[in-house]
């Protein structure tokens, strides 16, 4: 129950950070800023609905899904400068966005678990970030790339989703594998959670190395 807490409030800390660096920001991380206060609105706003009407939160979680990879697509939209077509980022962001739509209205519902939607986020956010890293790496630019804002955000990126993609690819059996499964699966996703959150936080530590 202890790490439950820490996942649910671990956000608070690199978004209390983000607003004391927000002078020294480019526009890529001030839109990172707009993500984690996006993100504890919705996290605090979930967990105060199932207290009170004790139902499930899941739509809080369609529309977190949402706006992270809106979000996160104009971040990579402006990490990668030219090195992709605008068109390909507003397909990405149109098409993503009619899925979840159309999920969330004739498909799963609002009240079932996002697993298809979830499972396409984490592919698209997993294949930009192979491409980042192999583009810094063809480009040769960054010397110390563990001294960027960029790496750090993908790192923790890449870390979460490839280490809870199979959460969302096999839930139906994570569902009815028993309590003790289910348990010891959210604990991994908690403690991936609290991973996430203190790689955003060494990330925003190096916003003054990464102004333009």
């Amino acid at each position: 129950m202890e790490l439950f807490y820490i996942a649910l409030y671990i956000p608070l800390i690199p978004a209390i950070i983000a607003i004391f660096k927000w002078s020294k920001m480019n526009m890529s991380q001030k839109i990172f800023v707009g993500l984690l206060w996006f993100i504890v609105v919705i996290s605090f706003s979930g967990r105060a609905w199932a207290l009170i009407t004790s139902s499930n939160n899941l739509p809080f979680f369609y529309t977190y899904i949402l706006g992270e990879l809106i979000m996160l697509l104009l971040i990579f939209r402006l990490m990668f400068n030219t090195g992709i077509r605008d068109r390909y980022w507003a397909t990405l962001l149109v098409g993503f966005s009619l899925i979840w739509l159309i999920n969330v209205s004739i498909g799963q519902g609002w009240w079932a678990f996002p697993d298809y939607i979830r499972a396409l986020e984490a592919t698209i956010v997993l294949i930009i970030i192979i491409l980042w890293f192999l583009k810094m790496l063809r480009e040769k630019i960054i010397l110390q790339p563990y001294k960027t804002f960029e790496f750090w955000l993908c790192a923790g990126l890449l870390i979460f989703f490839s280490g809870n993609f199979l959460l969302f690819v096999f839930p139906k059996y994570i569902l009815t594998a028993g309590e003790e499964v289910f348990e010891a699966i959210w604990k991994v996703n908690a403690i991936l959670n609290i991973l996430l959150y203190l790689m955003y936080t060494i990330a925003l530590l190096w916003v003054k190395k990464t102004v333009k």
